[in-house]
This record gives structure tokens, C-alpha cells and sequence, in this order.
């Protein structure tokens, strides 16, 4: 056999060698595609029973939002009570205190005396009478002192009870977001892994017509906050905002604030921002995600603000939401 021959043959080995390589990879390739985009509808089902969870969850916490804030109302309203049950026992013993010493300073040591010094039996009935009045009213100012001091401690006793309800609901709230929280990283991990896993399978499969991505550098953007400097931001979320006011208790537990300077409060979907997150709202100023909603779901935010007629001129807007370091 002479050296062209030889040639020839061992090139077509070493191609027939190699298209035999590539149709078992892309085999191999195709068959573990498969399977990841099987495992990934198997979560995806798993993460659809999850949203179905956090939502019950949301809806718990919204419930009991409304709770603290009806016991939040009926604290003020015992603490209106209380102050003018203490007001009222104030003014009567002053009275009090007042009849006696009005009563001692007319130079008599008491009753006894006030009798004793009658001029006749005419004047000592007028003076009997008038000390069992006296006597009587003096009566009705102790009872009445003794019932207010009761109407103290009664109302006490019931600002006491409802603080401790507040607080136990705001226990409640921090277990459930919690809980609510580790919920949400979860899906966002199970939805990060199967994705891109798919993705460098689908890519590995299609190596030949995948275009050309270009590379993109990590960078670190900023907010100016102009005398304060500046806060940097991990992302930039284009989100609808809507507004809504009244001061309240929010799902975290802390009250509803609105300061242009500072943070304010804004309800979102915690899938979406993480509640506790720090924000810059493009039109509004910079916010904390403290608060939910039934109705906040997706990319949708409820901003706090002051009055009905500020919610309504707000409206509902697109609105880019800038997630801060």
C-alpha cells in the first residue's frame, strides 16, 4: 500500500472518529436537556404550590395588620378615657379638699362643735339639717372619688390588655415574615438553579448558531443624595406605583411614615423586594419596604403619603424603583 493511500484512509478514520464523538455528545447533551426541562416543570410545580403558600401568607399578615390597627384605635381611645377619668378625680378631690378646708376655717374643731354652739332648738334643726347635707355631700364627693379611682385602675387594666395583644400580634407578624422570607429565597433559588442549568444546556446544544453575547462589566451606579452624598444600587426595577394614605400600623409593625428627607414606608410584593429592603423611588424619594398588600402583587408598589389628595394626585404611574446597596 503506498503512502497516499495510507493517508487517505486514516483521515477518513479520524473523521468518522470524530462525527461519532460529536452525535454521542449531542445525544448526551440532549437527553440531559431533557431531563433538566423535565425537573425544572417538577419545580416549577413545587414553586407554584410555594407562591400559593406565601399568598396565604401575605393574606395573614394583612389580617392581622388590620387587627393591631383596630387595637391600636382602641388603645388611643382608652388612653382618652383614662386621661379624663384622672382628670375628673382630680377636679372632685380639689373640691373636696376645698369644702373641708372652707369648712375649718370658720373657727370650729367640727359637726360637734357647729351643734353645740346653737342659740336655740330652732337653730340647732337648722344646723342639723344643714350638716346632714353637708354630710351627704360630702358622701356623694368620697364615692364619687372612690369610683373614678376604680374607673383608673379599670382602664388601666384594659390599656394594659390591649398592649398586650398588640404585642403578641407583632410577635405573630415577625414569625410569619420570617418564615415568609426563607419561603422566598427558596423559589428564588429553585428558580435560579433550574434556569441555569436549562440555559448552559441549551447553549452547549446550539454552540454552533448561538450568537455572540457581548461581555458585560460589573458596575456599581449612584444616587446622589446631594449634601449627604451618594448611596450606590444593586438594580433598577421598572415598577407601577400606586399611593395610599392614613396613619396605620404596617405588616412589620412599625407606623406608617412619610419623610421626604429620610425613608418612608412602601408596600410591595416581598417575592419581587424583600421586605426590609432599602429603596429610591424615581419621584417619591427614598423608602423602606415594611409594609404588603392583598392587592401588591408583581411589580407593583403602594407608596405612603400624607393626605387623599396627595394618593390622588399621585394616581398610578410607572415609576423606575432603584434597589439600594
Amino acid at each position: 500500500m503506498n503512502k497516499k493511500a495510507l493517508s487517505v484512509i486514516i483521515t477518513f478514520a479520524l473523521v468518522g472518529s470524530t462525527f461519532s464523538n460529536v452525535f454521542a455528545s449531542s445525544a448526551s447533551t440532549s437527553e440531559e436537556l431533557t431531563q433538566t426541562q423535565n425537573n425544572k416543570k417538577e419545580l416549577q410545580v413545587k414553586v407554584d404550590t410555594l407562591n400559593k403558600q406565601i399568598d396565604g401568607v401575605i393574606g395573614k399578615i394583612d389580617s392581622n395588620k388590620k387587627d393591631m390597627n383596630t387595637i391600636a384605635k382602641n388603645i388611643k381611645n382608652t388612653q382618652i378615657k383614662l386621661s379624663k377619668a384622672q382628670d375628673d378625680s382630680k377636679s372632685q378631690n380639689d373640691l373636696f379638699k376645698k369644702r373641708v378646708k372652707a369648712m375649718y376655717t370658720t373657727g370650729t374643731n367640727g359637726y360637734l362643735q357647729v351643734l353645740l354652739s346653737s342659740n336655740n332648738l330652732s337653730d340647732f334643726i337648722s344646723r342639723v339639717d344643714s350638716i346632714s347635707r353637708v354630710m351627704k355631700f360630702d358622701n356623694q364627693v368620697i364615692t364619687k372619688l372612690k369610683g373614678n379611682e376604680q374607673a383608673i385602675q379599670s382602664q388601666q387594666k384594659a390599656l394594659s390588655a390591649e398592649n398586650a395583644k398588640l404585642e403578641s400580634l407583632k410577635v405573630s407578624n415577625e414569625s410569619t415574615l420570617s418564615k415568609l422570607n426563607n419561603d422566598i429565597q427558596q423559589q428564588k433559588e429553585l428558580l435560579s438553579q433550574a434556569t441555569a442549568k436549562e440555559q448552559q444546556l441549551i447553549a452547549l446544544q446550539t454552540a454552533q448558531k448561538a450568537p455572540q453575547i457581548p461581555e458585560i462589566k460589573a458596575s456599581s451606579p449612584t444616587l446622589s443624595r446631594g449634601g449627604s452624598g451618594s448611596l450606590s444600587y444593586s438594580q433598577a426595577i421598572t415598577m407601577e406605583a400606586t399611593a395610599y394614605c392614613g396613619d396605620a400600623i404596617t405588616a412589620s409593625g412599625s407606623a406608617t411614615v412619610r419623610n421626604p428627607n429620610g425613608y418612608s414606608t412602601i408596600a410591595v410584593d416581598p417575592r419581587v423586594i424583600p421586605l426590609g429592603t432599602k429603596v429610591y423611588v424615581e419621584g417619591y424619594g427614598y423608602a423602606v419596604a415594611c409594609d404588603t398588600g392583598g392587592a401588591i402583587k408583581g411589580n407593583i408598589i403602594d407608596l405612603f403619603v400624607n393626605s387623599e389628595a396627595e394618593a390622588e394626585n399621585w394616581g398610578r404611574r410607572s415609576v423606575t424603583v432603584y434597589i439600594l446597596n
